[in-house]
């Protein structure tokens, strides 16, 4: 939903690609972790460890999400919400109704309809819209403002962010970085990392990559002591999307793949332009519980962890390569009853 009149390089096409995957590899790997309903295991085997490794690598991903839409910038626009809450409706609508026919413990709610409808049924989707909404008044100081001016607000919110939303775990109202404000602070060093690349173009790639591994390795040795600790508090502060430790992270990822040079790569931005659809499809609630968390657990118990670990990487790769396939009937249906664009992006 980012502003159209950007060109959107490919690279940072595949950054959305990579997001996306990482969003279904964090269910995989977040599913594993809680086998069980064990928060903290007896005793922590070598598989549990490397699973809160996974799990820290790929807790980027809504992160990831947002920090784009700050580095294109949101031009709030009517006919892409249009197309964005079809999208929405598209996948939750036709899932449910899927559901009903094919799955006899499914049973029919006015309630669930009426969460279906107002799309709460999934959480990024209002939050986003939120971000949407607000972003007609964050953009003219984001463009007008001086570095000096844009920097100073944003430590002063990131910082509020990280005592009051993330080292103080009792506080609800950044809702553990799921919340319109810890959006709007990500789209706001999305934007502020897009002015400040050319300064930045000294630090290499590696330099970028390896800050990554560091930073998400850091978080790792938190959640692992958490466990071993038995500290609710380690717990908390290492699994939040507010946390500055995965902030950064993501932020690494950005200017790393700002700074690959691909040229224009049709078949990135086309499969780009599908990727919510693997968000959409497997993030259903409904489907979540009884399809792909339910095939996530049968492989995990199957299989011994190194069998079962490429086996599930083979699995996301197909689900979202289906995901993308399906998605074409949305982009057509939706050309088809609109005289815009099918994409919401």
């Amino acid at each position: 939903m980012e502003n159209k009149t950007v060109v959107r390089d490919s690279n940072m096409e595949l950054y959305r690609i990579v997001a996306m995957l990482l969003v279904m590899l964090f269910h995989v790997f977040g599913k594993i972790d809680k086998i069980g309903d064990k928060l903290f295991p007896d005793t922590l085997e070598t598989m549990h460890i490397v699973n809160l490794l996974f799990t820290s690598a790929t807790f980027v991903c809504v992160d990831m999400f947002v920090l784009l839409s700050g580095w294109y910038g949101i031009n709030t626009r009517w006919s892409k919400v249009k197309a964005f809450i079809f999208q929405v409706l598209f996948y939750s609508v036709s899932i449910y109704l899927i559901m009903l026919l094919c799955c006899p413990s499914v049973q029919f709610s006015w309630s669930f309809l009426a969460h279906v409808f107002i799309l709460d049924d999934y959480w990024f989707v209002p939050v986003y819209l939120m971000l949407y909404l607000f972003a007609p008044a964050i953009n003219p100081f984001i463009k007008k403002s001086t570095d000096k001016e844009f920097l100073t607000l944003l430590i002063a919110i990131f910082a509020m962010q990280s005592i009051y939303g993330w080292l103080n775990y009792r506080e609800s109202g950044y809702m553990e970085g799921c919340s319109p404000i810890s959006f709007l602070i990500l789209y706001m060093i999305g934007a502020y990392m897009r002015r400040t690349a050319p300064r930045l173009s000294n630090i290499s790639r590696k330099t970028l990559f390896s800050s990554y591994l560091a930073l998400i390795t850091f978080n790792w040795v938190i959640a692992v002591a958490a466990k071993y600790l038995h500290n609710e508090i380690l717990l908390q502060i290492a699994w939040q999307f507010s946390s500055p430790i995965i902030i950064l992270a993501s932020v690494c990822l950005l200017l790393l793949f700002s700074r690959i040079n691909i040229g224009y790569s049709k078949t990135i931005n086309w499969i780009a332009a599908s990727s919510f659809a693997a968000f959409l499809i497997h993030c259903f609630p409904l489907f979540y519980e009884k399809v792909y968390s339910t095939i996530v657990t049968q492989i995990a118990d199957s299989f011994s962890y190194p069998v079962a670990l490429p086996i599930l990487l083979l699995f996301v790769l197909v689900f979202y390569i289906l995901s993308i396939l399906i998605d074409q009937i949305r982009l057509f249906i939706y050309w088809k009853i609109s005289s815009t664009p099918a994409s919401s992006r």
